[in-house]
């Protein structure tokens, strides 16, 4: 073609887009635990999401569990149930949990979890704990959840010992609010009855015995204008 032909080449730059694995993060305390140092909730939380940052995870949800009595070996806890649901739903691809006892102590409770989880495509890490996917490492977990749940058992029993011996001492268990009637005494350690609710307790049983329903009681005291407890 008459003259230097110039060819222009143009080369196609290819993005690669990463996806980011969608995690939730996990926290949990029982009434035997929440004082104890690093096992808040918020500490619990911090260090999941610590983890999950430098994984560089999507975090999609922060999870807090106060169970507030219910046993670690409870599956159907309000969030893990959701979290379990959201699972149910591919609605994400980590759980991260501080470590084991967090999750569950109690072995049948790990084993479902893991099984329910793994069905989902959804995998569960600890912060402070790495199990290989071997037998070495599955037996390793097994034996720190079992470990987790005589844990669990040893505490009930203290607690059952503990107020076992409370009640022999002809002592009461303080409950945040006592019946009415009654006032708690610290330093005895002991229900006591008061002395200005006294006579009402008795009118209320001598109502009820003539035939009186308790929602008839509870007008008769309130239209003679008989203060509550509080």
């Amino acid at each position: 073609m008459g003259g230097t032909m110039k060819t222009e080449i143009k080369r196609v730059q290819t993005v690669e887009f990463k996806v980011r694995e969608r995690a939730i993060l996990y926290a949990r305390v029982s009434g035997d635990d929440r004082d104890k140092e690093g096992r808040n909730l918020k500490s619990q939380l911090d260090m999941c999401r610590e983890y999950a940052n430098e994984k560089d995870y999507l975090i999609i949800a922060e999870l807090a569990e106060d169970d507030r009595g219910a046993s670690g070996a409870d599956i159907d806890l309000p969030q893990l149930s959701k979290i379990r649901d959201m699972a149910y739903n591919h609605g994400f691809d980590v759980l991260v949990v501080r470590e084991l006892d967090r999750l569950s102590r109690n072995l049948v409770k790990q084993l479902l979890l893991e099984e329910e989880f793994a069905g989902y495509k959804v995998r569960i890490e600890f912060v402070l704990e790495s199990y290989e996917d071997t037998p070495e490492g599955k037996l390793q977990k097994h034996i720190k959840a079992t470990i987790a749940e005589y844990e669990r058992e040893k505490i009930r029993q203290r607690i059952y010992r503990g107020l076992t011996n409370v009640v022999q001492k002809g002592q009461a268990v303080q409950h945040n609010k006592p019946g009415y009637g009654y006032r708690y005494n610290k330093d005895k350690r002991q229900y006591e009855i008061e002395p200005s609710e006294a006579d009402v307790i008795q009118d209320i049983f001598i109502w009820y015995l003539q035939g009186n329903s308790t929602t008839d009681i509870a007008k008769r005291l309130t239209h003679q204008g008989t203060p509550t407890w509080r």
